[in-house]
């Protein structure tokens, strides 16, 4: 197991590279700079110039990033030239909404599709399978910058039992902090209901045609009993695979949410800074999702090792 690990490991320390190399190189051939956006539209070419010089912005991108590589490796992410802000801060304080946003938008897409999963699953074919299967393919059709301004529309303004953009932190009270949560993350976790309820209604399908669910019904045990005992965890492979998955696109996907509902997470500071071309804040958010979304990744693939112990040992060496 320690060496798939290192392997992943490795693996996931060269896809974060390849990201925050393509970002930099990628906006390094958008118009405008740093420079302008400090000295503003007034400022003459010559001033620009020795601005850009003054922050080294003068250089080659791949120049540039190998600086920042530099200092990065050495847990140095860089300060905003703009705001000023280091950007490990400005990341540790918008974290916790995005974090608590992707969360909760996980947990009801999970809760969720788990149970819509079973009434499916165990009644394969009937007028309640197809209704389901059709209530969820409603839901893959509806992004979460659509599902926003509907639920904003109807839960908030029309409504008023959520409030319609801001944001309250935990520490102002638990329930206000629900409510300001609850909005986006049911946005975020409708096409994430669809695609769980999918995948583990085939698999569930599958399981209970297993030999071994049929001798446990054999046994006298009740129907629910069986599912969730027996067949719910060997049929949840897939699941946690794509849970894991869909959690890493959930953290680096909120920013039109965040955005919609005038939130202050990580989506937001990471729009609000490509707008201005603040390239150093750009970098730290982008190579702090994509360790997320690495290391989410190795979690999920040594989870199926400790699950499962056939994988470990059908596992490559």
């Amino acid at each position: 197991m320690t060496n798939s690990v290192v392997r992943r490991f490795g693996r996931g320390v060269l896809v974060v590279l390849l990201v925050t190399m393509a970002v930099v190189a990628l906006l390094s051939f958008a118009p405008g700079s740093v420079a302008q956006v400090i000295l503003g539209d007034a400022a003459t070419p010559e001033a620009v110039a020795v601005l850009n010089r003054e922050l080294g912005l003068d250089r080659p991108w791949w120049a540039q990033y190998m600086s920042w590589v530099g200092n990065a490796v050495q847990g140095d992410l860089g300060t905003s030239p703009l705001s000023g802000q280091s950007v490990t801060s400005a990341i540790a304080e918008r974290l916790p909404v995005t974090m608590q946003l992707a969360g909760m938008a996980l947990v009801i897409a999970l809760v969720v599709a788990v149970l819509l999963a079973v009434v499916s699953a165990t009644r394969p074919g009937t007028v309640a399978d197809r209704g389901i299967t059709a209530f969820s393919s409603v839901l893959l059709s509806i992004p979460a910058f659509v599902a926003g301004p509907v639920l904003i529309y109807f839960c908030a303004v029309k409504l008023g039992w959520f409030p319609v953009t801001g944001w309250n932190r935990i520490g102002d009270g638990v329930g206000e902090n629900l409510r300001a949560a609850l909005l986006p993350a049911v946005a975020m976790s409708l096409m994430e209901i669809a695609a769980f309820h999918r995948l583990l209604r085939t698999d569930l399908i599958s399981t209970l045609g297993e030999d071994f669910v049929g001798a446990a019904r054999a046994k006298g045990m009740s129907e629910w009993y069986v599912v969730f005992r027996h067949a719910l965890r060997p049929s949840s492979f897939s699941l946690i695979t794509l849970a894991g998955i869909n959690l890493g696109r959930l953290i680096g996907g909120t920013v039109i949410v965040e955005s919609l509902f005038s939130l202050p997470g990580l989506g937001q500071l990471l729009a609000s800074s490509i707008v201005s071309r603040d390239l150093i804040m750009v970098q730290g958010v982008v190579v702090f999702i994509a360790v997320v979304y690495v290391v989410v990744n190795i979690t999920v693939d040594v989870s199926y090792e400790l699950i499962d112990p056939r994988v470990r040992k059908a596992a490559p060496a």
